[in-house]
């Protein structure tokens, strides 16, 4: 039997495939980012027992430095000379580093060598022996969390991934798909030995930075150069320097 051709007016368009692969993408993207939100809650910094300030470390209110020390007389801005050790890798069962190679644990800790002189450098004399009025810093690579490098900066760019990296940024959260680094401050009196302050930090960039997003480390370095500037800061915010030639400490006793 003949068919009986059907009018073209009668006749479904045909689907818009360029619609239908974009729905497509929307959807595959919050498959995506509804994953990423359901694991995005990272390891959070703790008083790593291997520390050697771990038993002065307590609970503090404030989500950058969750665990924090400062001695009672410590007064940081009497120190107008700064000392700095080659950064530690951390080696104890309670470190966060996960499956992040030993190569890429030491390419982070030379960055923070370089990042921490540099920023630091800015408001102190950085020398190379204990001397009256130095601050001795003691830095410790405790943890990296690695980037998901295409993931990260496709939910970056979409719409729907902005919203949400949005959101993230509002709570102090990691963004989609985005590592971070964490490490511990420890500075001494370089004369004395004494403790002054001690904290442990996780440094994550903007949840919206999608510049960090591109390499599996980038994040991790970003977290660095944003905790090097916070302890400039936190050093500067402090009163101008003791007398030369005293320690601040010794000379308040």
């Amino acid at each position: 039997m003949d068919r009986v051709p059907v009018p073209a007016r009668l006749r479904l368009p045909p689907r818009p495939r360029r619609l239908h692969l974009a729905a497509c993408s929307m959807a595959f993207i919050s498959v995506v980012l509804a994953a990423a939100l359901a694991g995005c809650a990272s390891s959070a910094p703790v008083a790593y027992r291997g520390l050697s300030s771990a038993d002065r470390l307590t609970p503090a209110a404030d989500a950058e430095a969750p665990f924090q020390y400062r001695a009672p007389a410590a007064d940081l801005g009497g120190y107008g000379k700064l000392m700095i050790d080659p950064v530690e890798l951390y080696t104890g069962a309670d470190g966060q580093f996960g499956s992040v190679s030993a190569e890429d644990r030491q390419i982070i800790a030379d960055y923070m060598q370089q990042q921490f002189r540099e920023s630091l450098g800015t408001k102190h004399q950085i020398v190379a022996a204990p001397e009256p009025g130095t601050l001795r810093l003691h830095l410790t690579l405790t943890g990296i969390e690695r980037s998901t490098p295409v993931l990260s900066t496709v939910t970056h760019l979409m719409p729907v991934g902005l919203v949400v990296n949005t959101g993230l940024e509002a709570s102090d959260r990691n963004g989609t798909f985005l590592g971070s680094v964490t490490y511990a401050v420890e500075l001494t009196d370089a004369s004395s030995g004494q403790l002054l302050y001690a904290y442990v930090t996780r440094q994550t960039p903007d949840a919206l930075d999608v510049t960090a997003s591109f390499g599996t480390l980038d994040a991790a370095r970003e977290g660095v150069r944003i905790g090097a500037r916070h302890l400039r800061d936190k050093l500067a915010e402090a009163p101008a320097p003791a007398t030369a030639g005293a320690s601040p400490l010794v000379a308040r006793q």
